[in-house]
């Protein structure tokens, strides 16, 4: 038999909405929001509007100038106000990170993980202050990553390859040694623009716009057979 490289070398994860259900909090907190200016619009509404909004400041801060996180949420929460005419500010950020204790991994996160380092690195890059990352986190039981990275320490966010290849340094790994997993579908693309492999976690069974990843995935262990078989190949 012959041994080539292992492959992956590690799996490169998104955190929010790909490992921690961010949604029903910021769903709660949009509709404290609606129900606080009496508003006729639904908290999901609301929310998804609110989200459309996020990803236009998020990109426009990954290719401008940096700002946190909370910018970005308090940014594309002012929009939101403006498209409902409802008189909020942008200080009403605080419905949402006042609930962030809230947020909780996905059950599949955590059985995975620890199935999956058994194998290979997981390492962790989120667009959030590292605050509420490490809270995340927290809840993970004890599981610790083999890297867990910041747009606050590295001061640049995704899609930028900035970030993609930061982490990648920081780890001493070359493109061609990792596969990325996210949900957000522009992530995804933004790492396969990089150049690394990707697979999209479609959990909420959405339809993919754009440019397709080499895997669709439902859960992460699904993930980890991608994972095991990946590294049985490794042996010919």
């Amino acid at each position: 038999m012959k041994r080539r490289n292992k492959w992956p070398k590690a799996i490169f994860y998104d955190s929010k909405n790909t490992l921690f259900d961010w949604s029903t909090v910021w769903i709660e907190a949009s509709s404290n929001i609606v129900h606080h200016y009496g508003s006729g619009v639904s908290g999901e509404e609301f929310k998804a509007t609110w989200h459309r909004f996020l990803i236009g400041e998020n990109h426009r801060v990954a290719f401008g100038e940096y700002q946190e996180m909370t910018y970005i949420l308090e940014e594309s929460l002012f929009y939101t106000f403006k498209y409902y005419g409802i008189p909020g500010s942008r200080e009403d950020v605080k419905f949402m990170t006042d609930l962030w204790d809230k947020v909780q991994p996905f059950p599949d996160v955590l059985p995975a993980f620890r199935k999956q380092q058994e194998m290979t690195k997981v390492i962790l890059f989120s667009n959030v202050e590292t605050r509420y990352l490490d809270a995340m986190i927290s809840k993970l039981h004890g599981f610790k990553p083999d890297f867990v990275g910041t747009m606050e320490q590295l001061r640049a966010c995704k899609p930028s390859p900035i970030a993609y290849r930061w982490v990648l340094e920081k780890n001493k790994l070359k493109i061609k040694d990792v596969l990325y997993c996210a949900r957000p579908q522009w992530d995804v693309q933004g790492a396969i623009a990089f150049g690394m492999k990707a697979a999209w976690l479609n959990r909420a069974q959405e339809r993919l716009e754009g440019v397709k990843p080499e895997y669709e995935i439902k859960d992460l262990h699904e993930l980890t057979e991608i994972v095991e078989k990946g590294l049985s190949s490794s042996i010919s």
